[in-house]
């Protein structure tokens, strides 16, 4: 027989008798010999080659590998002919693949130690009975039979079967998605395990009261177990960015090794020495790999995120950045993202009408006995207690109403999970009165009169009882949570021995107290921006559905006039098909109400599968599979469980929707932006490539040395395309559809841009004025120099100026698609300013400095043609300016 089936059937010495406990507790032998036999309460798997395996990955991309197989061919030309520098340049292509490995396994470190702090949901201390004393634990120390102590405030460390309460009421969100303060039971009950009024669950919140449970299940058995293993076996697919560098790295990587490998070849068969060859071969790669790029992917990331977190989203995996940028559907849950998590009175009705109660000794009189009927403690300047409760004296103090009890014998009688109501006694005007608060059929049966505002209140009718039913019904179908407050004057004060059910007689019905958690107010603006931006957003939750829909409504997620009809709860949910779940959310159904976690799950899969960009909401346990399956998972960070934020990439701080959106804008940018400096680096290899090409050719010296291209690709090309990451967000950038998941990084226009247009300009400028200088310094066609030739190392010293200053023009262009760049934005970026200072101080440093120019093999140019090297910046970017001019005109 089945004891997690049969738990909440059996009375109190059977629990003991099925669990080998007693109400003294287990003795500290049964609890060590237990914990050996299950281990410890937790949830976490431990890793411990998680962090090795993560640096290993670094060196594992195709750049990597490339710059690591370049290094290793300069080691063997260095063996082969010392003394040609290539020792130097293998160990620079060495530094640059160690160096970026290290940076992005430090990235991934920072965000790991960055969720390691934010790992801290379930208690670190609980208490229990053993040995028939009290004992403060450590809760992974819990083990099966342990006798827990639960108070107002504790969080539940483990699933539990209560053997006696006092007024217990817990919050079973975290687990069921449900925020609804429910009321336990120390009694046997006949229902299904997780609706059992008489367990109480782990990650749970104790709202009120006290107890004491006998621990049935911890760590993975426990229900918040299950579902973090169930979101521990869903692997996240490979991130929108993953798949877009990986495309460019293979385009790149095969265009380097393809020309790489083909004029090695063609050297070979033309009688050129090994060692050159293997020089050239090595000279073609690094020309081809954009070597600083991947840095700067992995920096844009990074400070993107930093920019993220200060919009409150706080980034755990680097690709995430991009990613959320990418969303095409938010799916999202209600409580505490689109709402508020707590309960407010939204209006005070009358018994006969929904409208709220316009006088106000009626108003006052139904707040004084639902205050009677409630249980408020005041800590430290705050209230605590049951959230209606809270909720009420919150309202009462708005309205002015004291909440001090000078009545010393004053009662109360705590929620009745039979009854569905509480109740209480108290002077109110110096009259004792006794009031009930709680469901309407409950209260309904024990009426006599309704609070029409009169003195002498007529006996209820039955008519008046039915028009009260149908006032209930409508506040109930407005979403609201709805309460009906009763009351009555008591001609002396109750004794002691005074029950509940003596008083509950010849009651006043005051009126209803309609409940909500009241929507976050930036909420609909930030909807409004998702539906501008061509996002989707669908409301999945585990409220009932007229709820849903009226916060669907009240935020703009559906239009006011959507009727039930819309809404798909989780029972039919169930009956579906992912093909039919398809064809429903392409209808457009953007409610889902009554869910489990496997439905949610399932509705993520499917907008997957019409290759959907999808993010996913979630804060409680039963959200980790979702959030685990979606693009992008969002888990909250101030209510969020530890396994939700485990199984999510970005984690909201402040629990807000408009977050998201803040945090979409920004993703949208980060990517904007890598366009952008991938555009602008690529640019350069044009200018790189050419005269490797011109010199297996024809009969003409090397223009640029590959130290020289490492000198672009990993100096002074580095800072501007950092400047280009920070680029602010462009305004019109969130009135844009979003990407599909088949737009590529690496586009066929952006290569034609960058090496057939802008690279081949640059190549044509910076190679004239390399030629320029060979012949006015008296070169011959097919005339071999040395490398040490001053006539050569000034040639190939303007060339590399030339290369630099026009990758200002470069830069300056790449800022925007269509605009050219020149508006005030462009000085409000210090870093770009910088990386400009940087390429002029560096192009006239290597010309005219010797330490630089013996370091790269340059040489001293006349300033006339030093200056025309300068006319490089303006021919680019006009000529770049013209094509914006053009492509408008067309569109």
């Amino acid at each position: 027989m089945n004891r997690r089936v049969q738990i909440q059937h059996l009375v109190t010495d059977q629990v003991f008798s099925s669990l080998g406990s007693r109400p003294t507790g287990l003795t500290a032998a049964e609890a060590l010999e237990r914990l050996r036999e299950v281990g410890r309460n937790t949830v976490e798997v431990r890793d411990r080659w998680r962090l090795g395996r993560s640096l290993l990955r670094q060196f594992t991309n195709f750049f990597t590998l490339l710059l690591l197989a370049a290094a290793l061919l300069c080691g063997i030309a260095e063996y082969l002919q010392p003394g040609q520098g290539m020792r130097l340049l293998g160990q620079a292509l060495a530094g640059v693949a160690l160096l970026n490995a290290l940076f992005s396994f430090g990235q991934e470190y920072r965000a790991e130690k960055a969720m390691q702090a934010l790992r801290e949901f379930l208690p670190a201390k609980v208490e229990v009975r053993r040995d028939n004393r009290i004992h403060s634990l450590l809760a992974e120390q819990l083990v099966p039979g342990d006798l827990l102590l639960l108070q107002e405030g504790d969080r539940v460390p483990a699933d539990v079967r209560l053997v006696r309460v006092e007024g217990l009421v817990v919050n079973n969100a975290p687990l069921t998605g449900e925020a609804n303060p429910l009321a336990l039971t120390a009694a046997p009950v006949d229902s299904p395990l997780n609706e059992s009024r008489n367990l109480a669950f782990a990650g749970c919140l104790v709202l009120r009261g006290n107890g004491e449970a006998v621990v049935f299940a911890t760590g993975s058995r426990t229900e918040f177990g299950k579902l973090a293993y169930l979101s521990q076996a869903v692997r996240r697919e490979i991130a929108p960015l993953e798949r877009q560098t990986a495309h460019m790295v293979r385009i790149l990587t095969r265009i380097a090794l393809g020309l790489g490998l083909t004029f090695f070849l063609y050297g070979i068969f033309s009688g050129l020495p090994l060692w050159g060859n293997l020089i050239f071969a090595v000279g073609i790669i690094v020309a081809n790999v954009p070597e600083g790029l991947l840095p700067t992917f992995t920096l844009a990331l990074a400070m993107g995120s930093l920019r993220m977190a200060r919009k409150n989203v706080l980034v755990t995996s680097l690709n995430a950045v991009e990613a959320l940028g990418a969303t095409q559907v938010i799916c999202t849950d209600k409580t505490g993202t689109l709402t508020q998590n707590r309960l407010a009175i939204a209006r005070l009705c009358g018994p006969l009408a929904t409208t709220a109660l316009a006088d106000h000794d009626q108003r006052a009189r139904l707040l004084h006995w639902a205050l009677c009927a409630s249980d408020i403690q005041q800590v430290d300047q705050h209230d605590r207690g049951d959230p209606v409760d809270i909720a009420i004296a919150q309202q009462a103090r708005a309205e002015n109403l004291s909440l001090a009890s000078d009545w010393s014998d004053r009662k109360f009688f705590p929620f009745d999970v039979e009854k569905k109501r509480s109740a209480g006694c108290d002077r109110i005007a110096g009259q004792a009165t006794f009031a009930v608060k709680g469901a309407w059929e409950s209260i309904r049966p024990l009426l006599r009169h309704l609070d029409q505002g009169s003195p002498d209140d007529p006996p209820v009718t039955e008519e008046q009882l039915r028009q009260a039913d149908a006032v209930m019904r409508q506040l109930a179908d407005s979403g609201y949570r709805v309460l009906a407050v009763a009351g009555r004057s008591l001609p002396a004060a109750p004794t002691a021995e005074t029950t509940q059910d003596t008083l509950e007689q010849d009651l006043c019905l005051g009126g209803f107290l309609a409940l909500e958690d009241p929507l976050r107010p930036e909420v609909p603006a930030a909807l409004n921006r998702c539906r501008e931006a061509g996002i989707r957003v669908i409301l999945i939750t585990g409220d009932h559905p007229a709820t849903a829909l009226a916060i669907a409504r009240s935020c703009g997620i559906v239009p006011p006039d959507t009727s039930d009809e819309e809404i798909l709860t989780g029972q039919q949910l169930e009956q579906l098909s992912t093909t039919e779940l398809e064809d429903v959310l392409q209808r457009g159904v953007r409610i889902f109400a009554r869910t489990s976690p496997g439905q949610k799950m399932k509705i993520v899969l499917a907008l997957k599968n019409q290759d959907q960009v999808v993010a996913m909401t979630g804060d409680g346990v039963n959200d980790a599979p979702a959030l685990k399956a979606a693009d992008i998972g969002i888990a909250m960070g101030l209510s969020g469980t530890d396994v939700a934020r485990a199984s999510a990439q970005i984690i909201l701080l402040d629990d807000n929707f408009a977050s998201i959106v803040a945090g979409i804008e920004e993703g949208r940018t980060v990517f904007h932006n890598m366009r952008k400096f991938t555009n602008y680096v690529l640019v350069s290899n044009g200018p790189e490539i050419l005269p490797y090409l011109l010199y297996i050719l024809l009969p003409v010296p090397l223009a640029l040395s590959v130290i020289q291209i490492l000198v672009i690709d990993l100096g002074t090309d580095i800072l501007p395309s950092m400047a280009l990451g920070q680029e602010p967000p462009d305004p019109e950038i969130m009135q844009q559809p979003p990407r599909g998941r088949d737009f590529q990084l690496l586009s066929p226009a952006l290569v034609v841009h960058s090496y057939l247009f802008l690279g081949l300009l640059e190549a044509v400028w910076s190679l004239g004025l390399f030629f320029y200088v060979l012949h006015t310094g008296g070169w011959q066609f097919g005339q071999e120099l040395a490398a040490t030739d001053p006539l050569y190392r000034s040639a190939t010293g303007i060339t590399l100026a030339t290369i630099l200053l026009m990758q200002i023009g470069n830069l300056v262009g790449r800022r925007f698609d269509r605009r050219s760049g020149l508006d005030r934005g462009l000085v409000r970026n210090r870093l770009m300013l910088l990386g400009i200072l940087v390429q002029i101080l560096f192009s006239w440093a290597l010309l005219y400095v010797p330490a630089l120019q013996r370091l790269l093999g340059t040489g001293p140019v006349a300033w006339p043609i030093y200056l025309l090297a300068w006319l490089g910046i303006p021919l680019i970017f006009g000529a770049d300016g013209l094509r914006k001019w053009l492509s408008s005109a067309r569109a």
